[in-house]
């Protein structure tokens, strides 16, 4: 894995799916469970870098639509932890240059 920051410029190819991760659960348990979860919301989507698809992972909501103009900054990492084959871009910050949305950590 790579600490590198980098910046690319790309067309999304996907829409960002919008997921919802259980971190941790607490509890107690009398007769039935009291407790709470405890979530973290990524987005992941696609985009056409250097005529290949690169899988972008940001911790948060970012809603991306296909064929957005994006200017992505994060690390390069190997993506076999998550299931991805090849190279993922954890991505700390976002910005749509179509609309001029940023998001960022």
């Amino acid at each position: 894995m790579m600490d590198k920051t980098e910046t690319i410029e790309a067309y999304a190819v996907t829409d960002s799916n919008i997921v919802n991760k259980t971190t941790f659960f607490l509890g107690i348990p009398l007769i039935i469970v009291f407790g709470w979860l405890n979530n973290k919301y990524m987005s992941v989507f696609s985009v056409d870098h250097n005529d290949h698809r690169l899988v972008i992972v940001y911790s948060g909501i970012c809603p991306v639509v296909r064929n957005d103009s994006l200017r992505i900054k994060g690390s390069m990492a190997n993506g076999e932890k998550l299931g991805i084959h090849g190279m993922m871009m954890q991505a700390y910050s976002i910005e749509n240059l179509d609309t001029g949305d940023m998001y960022h950590q």
